[in-house]
């Protein structure tokens, strides 16, 4: 295999990722449909291995997909371009047919397309910033950053010739299909808490994208890795297992430490990665550092007196409780957080505003940098 892929998803998440805050003043991602499988020849598995109890689909042998996979999650083939077939739970149905013999479900398509343009925000990084660029097609220059960000599209310069098990390891665990590591930049180490249906339901989007021939990232460096965040480091909602809210708490919970990024941009970092205080915002260190507001509950700093549907609302219209337009490197709505399912919305509200309340000082305002002008 190839180099020129090397750094799968080397930014595969919220563009600026190397600023404090770590959304994208001009994300890329262009929004519409998540268009068709490409092809018919494929065809459809008896069903993927769904953790330890599901069955392996008819003549593909499944792949263990990530560690600890609950029983009943979505089976990760790695056969290859001969015959890789995904279930969808234990001895689940085959999927769609498609070329070289991936199979998906639209559920999955649909559920990938979220993910990518409205949650992890993708097209950011991965979209270059030139008018006209195809979706995901690479970016030799990402914002912030000097390294570039490569095609994810299902071309032979893309990842055309991984397996979803190399797309997903990728992503997840910051390792391509030649065993490098990826830079941390790309944020595998907070993906890797990602789901395996959510993890293939990436992989099925990207399939489903118009292949684009683009060599892009080939001299990216191998780096150190590092550890991945454990999500028991991170504080729990205080509501308790019989409240009606409970279960999206969880829910908001697993987003915002697996597929959004509020928590890596949220947190105050040692080595780039969050450590302590999570959620409790960045403050700036000048008036031209655009930086990330305390999101805990404080009721001086945070979102005291916020209701889930106040988060709601300034996630996916962009605007906060006071209805000022929120600015800095949160993605607008248009192109960012505004394609988010409702119940995902909610369910990130519910967890941060019944998370412990962390208090950190207010920003001088001689250090708050003016909000960009937006086009």
């Amino acid at each position: 295999m190839n180099k020129r892929v090397a750094y799968l998803a080397l930014a595969f998440g919220i563009a600026g990722a190397v600023s404090v805050g770590c959304g994208s003043d001009d994300d890329t991602t262009p929004a519409g449909g998540a268009g068709g499988v490409a092809g018919s020849a494929g065809k459809a598995g008896s069903g993927g291995k769904g953790g330890s109890s599901g069955k392996a689909g008819s003549g593909n042998e499944s792949g263990s997909a990530g560690e600890g996979s609950p029983a009943g999650s979505a089976g990760i083939d790695q056969g290859g371009a001969a015959g890789e077939t995904a279930g969808s739970g234990p001895g689940g149905e085959g999927g769609e047919g498609g070329e070289g013999g991936h199979h998906y479900t639209q559920q999955q398509i649909d559920r990938g397309t979220v993910i990518v343009r409205s949650m992890a925000l993708c097209g950011g990084c991965h979209t270059a910033a030139a008018s006209g660029s195809a979706e995901l097609g690479g970016n030799p220059l990402f914002k912030n950053s000097t390294l570039p960000a490569p095609n994810l599209t299902n071309d032979p310069t893309g990842i055309g010739e991984w397996t979803d098990a190399q797309v997903m390891n990728a992503f997840r665990n910051g390792i391509d299909d030649e065993g490098r590591h990826l830079d941390p930049i790309m944020p595998y180490w907070l993906f890797h808490n990602m789901s395996n249906d959510d993890a293939l339901s990436v992989v099925a989007f990207l399939r489903s994208l118009p292949p684009v021939s683009a060599t892009v990232g080939e001299n990216n460096p191998e780096v150190t890795p590092v550890t991945p965040l454990d999500p028991s480091t991170l504080p729990d909602s205080t509501l308790t297992s019989t409240s009606s809210d409970y279960a999206a708490a969880q829910q908001g919970k697993y987003l915002v430490s697996g597929v959004a990024q509020c928590v890596k941009c949220h947190s105050p970092a040692t080595n780039g990665l969050p450590s302590v205080d999570f959620f409790s915002g960045v403050p700036p260190a000048n008036n031209t550092t655009i930086f990330a507001s305390n999101i805990t509950p404080d009721v001086a700093s945070g979102l005291g007196g916020w209701l889930a549907a106040d988060v709601v609302t300034a996630l996916k219209v962009g605007t906060d409780k006071a209805g000022v337009t929120l600015c800095g490197s949160m993605p607008s709505a248009a192109k960012g957080y505004g394609g988010m399912l409702d119940a995902d919305a909610h369910a990130i509200g519910v967890y941060l505003t019944t998370i412990p309340a962390v208090s950190k000082p207010l920003a001088a305002p001689s250090l708050e940098p003016a909000c960009p002008v937006t086009p």
